[in-house]
């Protein structure tokens, strides 16, 4: 294996010799400009509908490279202020023309229009807009030459009709929603797509077939804008919110009422630096979430990551996308491109703790002072972001019992800053970017300087060059250095982090350093990828150093690392006689450290395939050889992991029906017996065109033989570094379900209903400890020479590790756990105008722990029932105001 990064770099190098002719879309498309206007009502009755329309149309599913089933026709036009897309598209059975109402961008199978512009014509961004024959809507952008993102919600016009013929829409876009760049000469690219759902068929204007890559690169000539000048943008969305909060509390709690009924004011302000940049700003943004985050139960030393769902945030945020650029496709086995801005850092709860006794009020989040973000490109090949906020000084206010109130700081004055920018050269077949992070404290307290960091800073470079004119391999790369500097005491804590355990004892390469006020460190990373044809290749180098610090903007899981893998698969795109389309893929992946410990290292297959009446499968398997745990110990010596093997099937039936089922059903397990094995089901049913309804439940049973319980330190544990590392044999069961009720009334009108229970109990036994590492030699309490006791009443295990010797006895509370969670959200959404939202809300969440380390469904979810709840509910109104 020692040859193997040797086999990736040799493959780099021969790939560049491979080059074959480009084949570029020379496609022509019209907009016409209006003499009259355009009313948006569905029915195409205008004398603009006399000019020749777009009716080419090529399939791409179910038969690649055959005309469309049905005749369609399409046409672009425009005034000053506006562009517009109408369509009419016949069917010789309207009455199975599907009109399933969906809430927005939730694009499931239906008949549906898709507007795709590349108003740069850079061949790499764009945006898109769908709407379907009920009315539904979705939109977006486009950016990496084929990548979408739901994120952006522009604001723009639509009607639906259904007649005799078929069905009809007719689109209104302002030219204040889009950016461009003004020329004499206005040239945009454009492709459509049309579904029809009962037969799976998708067609294009200009089909990319599948054994080919790209995709914006590949869209015709939108032409006839010449004299369309860009419009200043300027809109202001102001936004009122009335939160209730029914809350568990003590009685007692001085704060609880003054807490419960909260009215938040604020505005989100966006406008236009000419014809390219959008600028967007807040003052006392509102950055409460509708939807709830889900809820998950982590044993592990790691954070848990939660998705962005605060709409600042949200929009352009592939922008800020770092590393990804230029391929297709990447594989991570262990290792991926760092998130160097990971959003809920900004605003997230105070990190300070108080060190008064009493009541305490403590902030939920901290708040923002402000925040200003700026996007948008520079030309047709560069693109900026840019990104400032400040969140205030915070205080949490404790009561004591004695009486009197006192402030603690619990979050310092913050400044959040990112900087993201990227120039394209050759046409996109070779690009350079540059991004820069960096949090700034004013830390005033010494509590904080012990928590927090004074400063933190990342600065990376990325890139991509394609290595042939026919652009089938590319090699993508990037480099990032980091800087973070705080007081001893949080440099101590910042090298204990999980994801770097420089404390451990056995550690010979960067080992902890008491007397650190900084740490620094550089990631860097490779990749080839083979992106068209039915052979597939993919390959990676990658490298983390155990100083590489991103966790204050970032979300940080890996350090000191060095990784690769390498991917071949083949795909066959041409249906056979019982397949529609098949692929399989094989790779072998290693992942080491400096000190050059193995910690993952073994071969992957996965294969998928789906069946010419629409259903499919996937499989996945993989087998891992020896190799060694560094985070087993939690902060201790590092640990032999045996071989282990997994795999994991899932299933799904064809999307068009009404019931949709999708199974699926893993098992992983290593040599000295630890396993898991799980399975679920997901049904989704239709029973209406406004309706649908998911049921999703998982249960998995799963035993661990070392699971950690505690590290004791013990200066008669010679052979462990004077500590005693406690494990324990683990049998945990989970069940959980996600129900999900989505009621369309309307496609501006909808009400959605969330509903997620979890019931997780774990049983620890067999307490032993570890006697001679990196092996998994043990001694269990209770044999030998060893005790161990229980104290039913207070809970605690108190063992004796050599009762015949001076070792002292130790103390731990009994770790097993009956974790029992439901919660619930019930959003009521309208869109009463154009970019102008009401929401009602109502979340009810509950927890039980009753019955640690006893499963009994029914008695645990009786108790779940009838624990006491929070209830919040929210009312939120913005206001769109087009300036």
């Amino acid at each position: 294996m020692k040859y193997f990064y040797f086999l990736i770099l040799l493959l780099f190098i021969q790939s560049s010799t491979l080059a074959t002719a480009k084949n570029d879309s020379t496609q022509t498309i019209k907009s016409y400009r209006l003499t009259e206007s355009l009313v948006i009502d569905g029915v195409l009755s205008e004398p603009m509908y006399s000019n020749m329309a777009i009716t080419t149309f090529t399939q791409k599913d179910p038969d690649e490279g055959k005309p469309a089933s049905e005749k369609s026709e399409v046409w672009v036009s425009h005034d000053d202020y506006n562009i517009y897309f109408s369509g009419r598209f016949y069917d010789s059975n309207p009455d199975s023309i599907d009109v399933t109402l969906m809430r927005r961008d939730n694009v499931i199978e239906s008949d549906w229009l898709f507007v795709y512009l590349d108003t740069y014509n850079d061949d790499r961004t764009g945006y898109y807009f769908a709407v379907n024959a009920g009315g539904s809507i979705a939109d977006g952008t486009l950016f990496n030459d084929g990548w979408d993102d739901n994120s952006w919600d522009g604001i723009w016009e639509n009607k639906t009709t259904i007649d005799e013929n078929g069905w009809n829409v007719e689109i209104r876009v302002p030219f204040t929603q889009l950016r461009f760049k003004e020329s004499e000469k206005m040239v945009w690219g454009v492709n459509f797509n049309r579904d029809i759902k009962r037969r799976h068929e998708m067609s294009f204007y200009v089909m990319v077939p599948k054994n080919e890559s790209g995709f914006v690169s590949k869209f015709a000539d939108l032409v006839g804008l010449d004299g369309i000048k860009p419009t200043q943008r300027f809109e202001l969305l102001p936004y009122f919110v009335q939160k209730a909060q029914y809350l568990v509390h003590d009685e007692n709690d001085p704060f609880y009422k003054s807490n419960q009924y909260k009215t938040s004011l604020g505005a989100d302000l966006k406008f236009s630096l000419g014809s390219n940049l959008n600028v967007d700003a807040t003052f006392n943004p509102d950055f409460g979430q509708v939807e709830v985050d889900p809820a998950i139960l982590n044993l592990s030393a790691f954070e848990t990551f939660y998705e962005e769902k605060r709409p600042f945030f949200i929009e352009g945020s592939n922008i800020f996308m770092f590393g990804y650029g230029g391929a297709n496709n990447n594989w991570g086995f262990d290792f991926s491109n760092p998130e160097l801005f990971y959003s809920r850092r900004i605003g997230r709860p105070p990190q300070g703790n108080v060190t008064t006794q009493g009541y305490v009020d403590y902030p939920s989040e901290t708040r923002i002072l402000g925040a200003a973000k700026l996007t948008g490109k520079i030309d047709e090949s560069w693109t900026i972001g840019a990104l400032s906020s400040v969140t205030e000084r915070t205080y949490a206010t404790i009561q004591p019992e004695e009486g009197g109130r006192a402030d603690e700081q619990v979050e310092p004055f913050t400044h959040y800053g990112v900087f993201r920018t990227q120039k394209e050269f050759n046409s996109g077949k070779q690009a350079i970017g540059l991004i820069f992070t960096s949090v700034n404290r004013d830390l005033n307290n010494e509590n904080l300087k012990r928590r927090l960091s004074d400063q933190a800073y990342t600065f990376g470079a990325d890139g991509w060059t394609f290595l042939d004119e026919d652009e089938t391999y590319v090699i993508t790369g990037s480099v990032i250095g980091s800087y973070t500097q705080g007081s001893k005491d949080y440099l101590l804590r910042l090298q204990k982090q999980p994801y770097r355990y420089m404390q451990r004892p056995d550690k010979t390469y960067m080992p902890l350093d008491s007397n650190r006020t900084s740490i620094a460190g550089i990631f860097s990373r490779v990749m080839l990828n083979k992106q068209k044809g039915n052979f597939y290749i993919n390959a990676a180098l990658g490298t983390v150093s155990p100083g590489f610090e991103y966790n204050d903007l970032g979300s940080q899981w890996l350090a000191d690392r060095i990784n690769g893998h390498l991917v071949t698969g083949y795909i066959w795109f041409d249906p056979d006689e019982i397949f529609r389309s098949k692929s399989v893929y094989f790779a072998y992946n290693r992942t080491s450290d400096f000190e050059d410990n193995i910690e993952r290292s073994g071969f992957f297959l996965t294969s998928s395939a789906q069946f010419l009446n629409y259903w499919g499968f996937n499989v996945q398997v993989s087998n891992n050889f020896k190799s060694i745990s560094k985070s087993l110990t939690r902060g201790g010596p590092k640990l032999n992991i045996p071989p282990n093997y997994s795999f994991y099937i899932s299933a799904y039936t064809d999307s068009r029906e009404k019931i949709i089922v999708s199974p699926g059903m893993g098992y992983w397990r290593n040599e000295i017996g630890s396993y898991e094995f799980k399975s679920e089901l997901e049904i989704e049913w239709k029973p209406s065109s406004q309706i649908s309804f998911t049921f999703g439940p998982e249960y998995s049973t799963n035993f661990t033989s070392y699971q950690w319980v505690g590290n004791f330190a013990d200066q008669y544990a010679i052979n462990t570094y004077n500590t005693r590392y406690v494990f324990a044999d683990l049998n945990q069961k989970t069940l959980s379900a996600n129900i999900r009720l989505n009621w369309i009334f309307t496609p501006t009108l909808s009400l959605q209903l969330y509903i997620q229970p979890l019931l997780a109990v774990g049983n620890y036994e067999k307490y032993k400890e570890i006697t001679n590492p990196p092996t998994l030699e043990e001694t269990q309490y209770g044999s030998e020479s060893t005790q161990i006791s229980y104290d039913a009443e207070t809970g605690t295990y108190t063992v004796d590790p050599d009762s015949e010797g001076p070792a002292e006895t130790f103390s731990f509370y009994n770790p097993d756990f009956n974790f029992k969670s439901l919660r619930g959200n019930l959003v009521l959404r309208w869109e009463a105008l154009p970019g102008s939202v009401f929401y009602f809300a109502w979340t009810n969440s509950r927890m039980n722990f009753e019955n640690p380390g006893e499963f009994n469904f029914k008695n645990d979810f009786s108790n779940l029932i009838n624990s006491e709840s929070d209830d919040i509910l929210l009312v939120k109104f913005s206001y769109w105001i087009d300036i």
